[in-house]
């Protein structure tokens, strides 16, 4: 997120460092029960406990997942990644369910089988993910174990060799001993020394902020107290406060997140994580400031989740966020977040969200990065104590939580959403150098009834495409392919300089999207939201360039209804209805292949490209039928 001169943010920059200096870091601090509690361990809720036990038994006979060399060179070669990260994924998810059953059922097996898990993490040559690392700039197609590099993947392994020591550490000593030596050998080796060593791009400066950032930094403060004596636990503890303490600084003061709901639990979700350990080594300082301190704002911050709901489990899906929120999705994050900031509203939405879910269950089940072993941990002990409940009454879905009547307009980012008639809109202006861009200035998303019908695409399977000078050559990124206008058919392009301004109106906004194309040619998007529907009006002389067309994004394929078009409607919710003026429409249909977009949007989305008959000023109306 590019901060803007003169811009207000979410704290004070020194705000959490302060708290810091003036505590005094308890050494005796317990981030997580040891499996020697057997209080805790014993009075884990019962399906909790059938969850772990049974899917650590089903796996234990099963050969371990082995990420291979093919796999991690794929990346270089054809731009996957996919293939290394699933087996390594599939690896970790093992590990950590075979370190949770151990900690429930302390015997000699499960503890091996845990053991195994731990062993094959510091035998492996590198914890750093290949797209991450610099081996492939220096030439190199293998890892390289004399020049270890800090990402994201290097922080989650370390993390899970963290905590695997905090709770069954003792007990490894009995049945593999040396073991625990050799992880700490290796979290230092491989992660804490370089960390403190070097510069790291992911830790931005005073003026940019990077979502890695409060993830790396979370990690790193558990390892530091696992693995890491003085003066070395002094110098990571001190470098990732200051580092969190640079990200929250940085955000805006709405608390708004320019990467997306999704983004949230990855960039705020996991400061949110790092505050709570450093809570427990402060012993409550940092709650203490939050609810009436220095670090109040972070309210704005828990709030962004809710604020960009459009239904139950479906969310505003600008730049790579994705529409549908995951099964995974570790809820009791935005729940313990909530408490803390003191917003039992957005609690109640955490919980009802939780309870939504196809099955609920326990976060970090799935063999993707939403959660791990620490926030496994946190939700356990969430359950047990009853903060979150175990289980949920059968019952229907949890109802959208209401939305102020104006609706939601956070200036930093340019989100507006607003609901009425059973439409729930959302416009996006701002700026195209954004974290994660899509060029999508002056798009519109519509969702029916809670279930988005006109969709912001989001993200798909990342490749190495994604994220180099090749990335708006992907369908999904472009604007052609958001609900936006092509003025003399040109698209927009990526960068800061393209920019789009928003005025909020009594039922809508108005945005000025002349800065938004290289033509730099006046365009005025306005857009309502009223008890009649959603209207969108284009103003520009540039409507009568033949070359010029206005792009409409759906979900499936819509259907010609007389003069408009009937968008039909899915999973319960009722249809659309398009009417606009005068204007050629041609649909051109995509069959989605792509797991990430076929998850939100089905097997097929469709674009409508209409040709305005009118000179300067054509309009579009829909309504829920």
């Amino acid at each position: 997120m590019k901060i803007q001169p003169g811009g207000r943010m979410l704290i004070r920059r020194g705000a959490l460092l302060d708290l810091w200096s003036h505590s005094e870091a308890a050494d005796d601090a317990i981030l997580a029960a040891p499996a020697s509690d057997r209080v805790f361990w014993d009075g884990v809720d019962e399906r909790t406990r059938l969850l772990i036990i049974g899917e650590a038994d089903r796996l234990r006979d099963a050969a371990w997942p082995q990420p291979r060399l093919q796999d991690w060179s794929a990346y270089p070669r054809t731009g996957d990644r996919s293939a290394y990260e699933h087996a390594l994924f599939l690896r970790n998810r093992r590990t950590r369910l075979a370190v949770l059953a151990a900690a429930i059922e302390p015997t000699e097996e499960r503890l091996l089988e845990a053991a195994d898990g731990l062993w094959l993490k510091v035998e492996q040559s590198t914890w750093c993910w290949p797209a991450h690392d610099d081996v492939f700039s220096r030439g190199l197609r293998v890892p390289d174990p004399r020049h270890p590099f800090v990402d994201l993947g290097a922080g989650e392994d370390v993390a899970l060799l963290a905590w695997s020591t905090l709770l069954i550490g003792t007990e490894l000593e009995q049945h593999a001993p040396g073991l625990r030596e050799r992880l700490g050998h290796e979290a230092r080796t491989c992660v804490l020394e370089p960390f403190v060593e070097r510069a790291w791009h992911w830790e931005g400066d005073e003026g940019h902020v990077h979502n890695w950032a409060p993830w790396i930094h979370g990690n790193l403060l558990v390892a530091a107290v696992a693995f890491a004596a003085p003066p070395l636990r002094a110098r990571v503890m001190d470098r990732c406060v200051d580092g969190l303490d640079r990200y929250l600084a940085q955000l805006p003061a709405d608390g708004a997140i320019d990467e997306g709901f999704g983004y949230w639990w990855q960039g705020a979700g996991r400061a949110f994580d790092a505050l709570a350990v450093l809570d427990t080594l402060t012993d409550g300082s940092v709650a203490a400031e939050t609810r009436d301190g220095a670090l109040a704002p972070l309210a704005e911050l828990a709030r962004f989740p809710q604020r960009m709901q459009v239904g139950p489990g479906w969310f505003a899906s600008f730049s790579d966020a994705e529409a549908r929120a995951d099964e995974g999705t570790p809820w009791h994050v935005l729940h313990r977040a909530a408490m803390l900031c003191g917003l039992p509203e957005v609690a109640e939405f955490a919980l009802a969200e939780r309870a939504g879910r196809e099955e609920p269950s326990l976060c970090g089940l799935d063999e993707g990065v939403h959660a791990g072993l620490g926030r496994m941990l946190a939700e356990i002990s969430d359950l047990s104590s009853g903060v979150v409940p175990a289980q949920h009454p059968a019952s229907a879905p949890p109802a959208a939580q209401p939305r102020a009547k104006d609706g939601v307009f956070l200036a930093s980012i340019g989100v507006g959403i607003r609901e009425r008639a059973g439409l729930t809109v959302v416009v996006k202006s701002g700026h195209n150098g954004e974290n994660h861009n899509h060029n999508d200035l002056g798009s519109i998303a519509v969702a029916v009834d809670g279930i988005p019908l006109l969709p912001d695409l989001g993200r798909a399977t990342y490749r190495a495409e994604t994220f180099s000078d090749r990335r708006y050559e992907l369908w999904n990124m472009r604007s052609d392919w958001h609900s936006t206008p092509l003025p003399r058919g040109a698209a927009q392009l990526p960068g800061a300089q393209w920019r789009a301004g928003a005025a909020v109106i009594d039922d809508g906004w108005r945005l000025d999207l002349t800065e938004s194309y290289p033509g730099r040619e006046r365009w005025i998007r306005t857009v309502r939201v009223t008890d009649a529907g959603i209207s969108v009006r284009d103003e520009s002389e540039v409507l009568a360039d033949p070359a010029t067309r206005i792009v409409v994004v759906c979900a499936g394929a819509p259907e010609r209804a007389g003069d408009g078009v009937r968008v039909p409607g899915r999973a319960g919710a009722r249809d659309l209805l398009l009417n606009f003026e005068a204007a050629d429409v041609q649909f051109e249909t995509v069959e989605v292949d792509d797991p990430y977009l076929r998850r939100s949007w089905g097997e097929r989305v469709t674009r409508m490209l209409f040709a305005p008959a009118s000179a300067r000023m054509w309009e579009m109306r829909g309504e829920a039928r």
